[in-house]
This record gives C-alpha cells, sequence and structure tokens, in this order.
C-alpha cells in the first residue's frame, strides 16, 4: 500500500504525464481542410509586403485571423497580432451570417461602439458592415478567397474615406 506522500507524488506525476501528452497530442494534430461552404475559414497570416493601409497609424506589425465554424450556425474570428505602436491586437466576435447586428467584440459586447452585419455571398465572398449605435454604416468590407484557397484578401472602406484598405493573407 502506498503512502499518502507517495499517492500525492504519483498523482503529481500523473498529472504530468498526461500534461504532456495532451500537449503533443495538440501539436500533432492534423487541420482539417477548408470548409467547402465556407473558404474563409481557417488560419490566416497578414501578409504585410501585399496589402495597403490607408493610415499608417492603423498598420499593424503583425496580424492573422482564425475563423472557426462554432457550430449552431455561429462562426467565431479571432484576430491577433501586433499594432503600429507594438500593443497587442485581440478581437473576437462571434456572428451568423443573417444580416443580424453581432458586437464588434464580443469581449465587451455592451462596450462595443459598433456592430457587423455580415453575409456569405458563395464560398469564396463574405461581405460585411460595421454599424455605429446611432445606426450608420461606419465601413464595408469584403473577403475573398483565391482560387487555390490559399489567398484571403480583404478590401475595406471607411465612411467618407476615399482610400480602400486592401489586407492580403495566406493560410497558415
Amino acid at each position: 500500500m502506498l503512502s499518502s506522500m507517495s499517492r500525492s507524488r504519483a498523482v503529481g506525476h500523473a498529472v504530468i504525464a498526461l500534461s504532456v501528452l495532451a500537449a503533443a497530442g495538440s501539436s500533432m494534430a492534423v487541420v482539417d481542410p477548408p470548409n467547402p461552404k465556407d473558404l474563409t475559414q481557417g488560419k490566416w497570416e497578414l501578409q504585410l509586403d501585399g496589402s495597403k493601409f490607408c493610415d499608417p497609424a492603423r498598420t499593424p506589425q503583425k496580424s492573422g485571423r482564425v475563423i472557426v465554424d462554432e457550430g449552431w450556425g455561429l462562426i467565431s474570428t479571432l484576430q491577433t497580432g501586433v499594432n503600429a505602436k507594438g500593443d497587442p491586437i485581440n478581437g473576437y466576435y462571434v456572428y451568423r451570417y443573417d444580416g443580424q447586428r453581432y458586437p464588434a467584440n464580443i469581449y465587451a459586447p455592451r462596450l462595443s461602439k459598433e456592430a457587423i452585419t455580415w453575409k456569405l455571398v458563395s464560398p469564396h465572398r463574405v461581405e460585411f458592415e460595421h454599424w455605429s449605435k446611432a445606426n450608420t454604416i461606419t465601413e464595408r468590407y469584403v473577403r475573398t478567397v483565391s482560387a487555390d484557397g490559399q489567398t484571403m484578401t480583404q478590401t475595406g472602406k471607411r465612411t467618407g474615406q476615399a482610400c480602400e484598405e486592401v489586407q492580403v493573407f495566406s493560410r497558415r
């Protein structure tokens, strides 16, 4: 029979072993192919050299998106990176392609200054608009995915701005 000290040490070793196995398993996980109904889904990394930003103060040093079908008709987008000042970028939204308005950041939906409406036009194209609390459109965006599914281009324009931004992403 194990003493309580030996038992607690054995449990500790088992927990460590399971943690190592879980970490190894997650790093060896097979990445699913893109969803044929929505090719914007997946992991994307911004290619700064092919992108154009209208305002240098808003040009990120690094940016990425993880777009996932969460089930129940919900899509989630996690936006991460580093902004122009070197601060971390963390945005997370959850939505449906139903034309309803969803908070621009789910971390603080009541504090969100805008809502977004989403429309899946085709497997290669998603359109979305940002809405102010005053019920006006502040920005319009389109995401298109290349025929081979490896490049996503997001174009966008803010209301009252002549310049159109272009963000080019590569699938990770």
